[in-house]
């Protein structure tokens, strides 16, 4: 891997907690999981591979956080609960497109990359840090 794809990787630091070491470990998760994806020689295989673990982190990890937010009153739970959604609603559009454009690995792993690395950010940045207060409390 060269200096350059090093640049792409996504850095976990303390800026991105939202104060809870089980929802930081989710997030660190899907971090290695993007960082897995720039780092590989995609195939079929491989893209189908992250598409379906990418499914199953959403489920569980966007649940476990709705869940927490539920708990602790976080006033915002609808529009944050509206955010998943949509990421879901996008992961579902890349893998039935993926599904019936198989021979596209490299299109479908960058696009999935590029929207994984914006996304993220914003979302852990923007909307995770709304109720990272609420979680102290």
């Amino acid at each position: 891997m060269s200096q350059q794809d090093y640049s792409k990787r996504l850095a976990w630091s303390s800026e991105l907690s939202v104060g809870d070491d089980s929802i930081d470990d989710d997030h660190k998760e899907l971090f290695d999981l993007i960082n897995a994806l720039e780092a590989a020689d995609i195939s079929h295989d491989y893209i189908n591979r992250i598409l379906d673990q990418l499914k199953k982190y959403t489920l569980e990890h966007f649940s476990k956080e709705e869940e927490y937010m539920q708990k602790c009153n976080y006033p915002e739970l609808k529009e944050h609960a509206r955010e998943h959604k949509m990421f879901i609603e996008w992961l579902e559009t890349i893998r039935s497109t993926y599904a019936r454009f198989p021979q596209s690995p490299f299109v479908i792993g960058d696009l999935v990359n590029d929207y994984l690395q914006k996304w993220l950010r914003s979302h852990i940045l923007q909307e995770d840090m709304k109720y990272r207060d609420f979680m102290a409390q």
